[in-house]
């Protein structure tokens, strides 16, 4: 397996934040009032009759960037960087082309083997965006449909650590931090 650039105690709290956050999105696709992804303006792709899968929900950001979810992960990437694939269970961005996602995806194995990035710092940078774009949806979805909503969503997960939902675009937001200001000695040999 490749290198990180981010650190090992950024990508154990990413992960621990991303697992919540795909339980909670999860159950914003279920929400009683209707669909909170399709609110936000995401569109979804459900795979094809008799497939298994998950659903694709897709944000077309602007200048023609995208913001991918899946019950399994994400994709956030933008024309001029690229963009980031990260597994719901292991913080480790991978850097692939924009086009590389142009179709739709179901199920992890066909998320397509990244290359190496033009440039490491890349991946640090679309990595926290990204996070920063969660900590944007999670102050949305507290606004939108109050701290309340939120609180009974997590009260139905089932796992042990849990980051209180009033202090989730928070929690996002500090990891963005981390992955851009951290020192990363070990970037000359992910590159390599």
């Amino acid at each position: 397996m490749a290198v990180s650039p981010i650190s090992g105690a950024d990508r154990r709290k990413g992960q621990e934040l991303l697992h919540q956050q795909c339980w909670i999105w999860g159950q914003d696709i279920l929400r009683p009032e209707g669909n909170l992804l399709l609110e936000a303006g995401f569109t979804r792709q459900r795979p094809p009759q008799g497939v298994a899968g998950s659903t694709q929900y897709v944000l077309r950001l602007v200048g023609a960037g995208r913001w991918m979810l899946w019950g399994f992960g994400f994709f956030y990437g933008t024309p001029d960087l690229g963009g980031i694939y990260v597994n719901r269970f292991q913080f480790r961005p991978q850097w692939m082309g924009l086009d590389a996602v142009g179709g739709p995806i179901w199920k992890p194995d066909m998320i397509p083997s990244g290359g190496p990035p033009p440039d490491p710092s890349v991946i640090l940078k679309l990595a926290a965006t990204a996070v920063r774009r969660i900590a944007d949806y999670e102050d949305w979805a507290l606004s939108r449909c109050g701290l309340s909503y939120r609180r009974a969503v997590l009260a139905r997960w089932r796992e042990t650590t849990q980051t209180a939902p009033e202090r989730l675009p928070e929690a996002w937001r500090a990891l963005a931090e981390q992955i851009e200001s951290a020192p990363w000695p070990h970037l000359r040999e992910f590159s390599r």
